[in-house]
């Protein structure tokens, strides 16, 4: 491992066998770590900035720095593309989600999708600015 390598390991935290697959990606690549990182971080401002194009909240909205950082760093060694989403963190883990993935769909792009769920769930789990109208729940996007 070279000085530069283990100075970025040292400095995201990173265990033995993440620098090695990161040093294996770098390697398949041609790049070097840096320029990785630097990949990774264009690719993640890029998904940022086109779900604020759609009036998402982006990233910032989802999750934490730190988790944001942890998400690029564990993706980007298990190579692209990356997935800034984890499902746990939207909606509890223990609670299953009312809509079916088209149903999901059609509540992103602005239909207003029947609520099958508890009303105190609508209420206290469901993230971003809705409204329930008759029994349909309607995102407001800005």
């Amino acid at each position: 491992m070279s000085d530069e390598t283990k100075a970025w390991a040292i400095g995201l935290g990173l265990f033995t066998e993440q620098v090695e697959a990161f040093e294996g990606l770098a390697s398949a690549m041609a790049l070097s770590p840096r320029d990785i990182i630097s990949k990774m971080v264009v690719h993640v401002l890029a998904v940022d900035r086109d779900m604020r194009d759609l009036g998402l909240h982006g990233i910032p909205g989802w999750i934490t720095r730190d988790q944001a950082v942890d998400v690029v760093v564990q993706s980007g060694l298990e190579g692209l593309p990356i997935g800034i989403r984890p499902s746990g963190f939207m909606w509890p883990a223990d609670k299953p989600f009312p809509w079916s993935p088209e149903e999901c769909k059609a509540a992103v792009i602005g239909y207003g999708v029947k609520w099958h769920g508890d009303f105190d769930d609508f209420l206290n789990c469901l993230r971003g600015k809705w409204e329930m109208s008759d029994g349909y729940a309607v995102l407001h996007q800005n």
